[in-house]
C-alpha cells in the first residue's frame, strides 16, 4: 500500500491492539455509529479517522500536513436486555479502556508521523434528536456511548519519483591522427 493513511491506520491498529487490551476492536471510521443496524459485535471498540488535514508546500515538492487523528471509542451502556444500564464498575472500566488508548497513543511516532499529542476529548451528544431519527427509521435504541479522543497529527509527504525518459548520449567520435 502506498497511502500514508492506509499504512498509518494499520500501524495504529497494531499499536492499540498490543497496548490497550481492554479495547476489543479497531476499525476505520465509516460512520458506523450513525448508520448502524444493531451494534458492533465487540465492546469497547475504536473507530479511527484522519480529519481536518491541511497542507503547506515546502521546497522540492514536499508537503507538510497537519490535522487530527480522531479516535471514537464506543462502548455499550445497556445490558443484554437492551434496557438495563450497566453497573458502575463496568462503566468505570470504560474509562480504564480510554486511559489505555491514550497511553498507547500519547507521544507515539513512527517513520511516517511526528509524535502524537492529545488535544481534546469530547463525548458525543447522542440525545433526543438522534434517538427520534433512529426510532423512526430503524426502531432501534441508541445503546452505546462514544468518547472522541483527538490527537494532533503532523507529517511530511514526499513526491513520488517518476521515471524520466533517458536519451542515450551519442557515442564520441574518434578522429584519426
Amino acid at each position: 500500500m502506498d497511502s500514508l493513511f492506509s499504512n498509518l491506520f494499520l500501524a495504529l491498529q497494531e499499536r492499540i491492539g498490543t497496548n490497550a487490551p481492554l479495547i476489543k476492536g479497531v476499525y476505520p471510521e465509516l460512520s458506523q455509529t450513525e448508520n448502524y443496524n444493531g451494534a458492533p459485535s465487540v465492546w469497547p471498540c475504536v473507530f479511527i479517522d484522519f480529519t481536518n488535514i491541511t497542507y503547506s508546500n515546502m521546497s522540492g515538492l514536499i508537503q507538510e500536513g497537519s490535522g487530527e487523528l480522531q479516535c471514537r471509542l464506543a462502548f455499550q451502556v445497556t445490558g443484554a436486555d437492551g434496557s438495563t444500564f450497566l453497573d458502575t464498575a463496568t462503566a468505570l472500566d470504560h474509562y480504564e479502556a480510554e486511559l489505555q488508548l491514550h497511553r498507547a497513543l500519547q507521544g507515539w511516532a513512527n517513520d511516517m508521523i511526528a509524535p502524537l499529542n492529545r488535544i481534546k476529548i469530547t463525548t458525543e451528544d447522542r440525545g433526543d434528536a438522534f434517538r427520534v431519527r433512529m426510532l423512526t427509521t430503524q426502531d432501534r435504541h441508541d445503546a452505546f456511548r462514544v468518547r472522541v479522543l483527538s490527537y494532533s497529527l503532523n507529517f511530511q509527504e514526499y513526491p513520488v519519483t517518476t521515471p524520466t525518459s533517458v536519451i542515450a548520449a551519442p557515442l564520441p567520435e574518434v578522429l584519426p591522427y
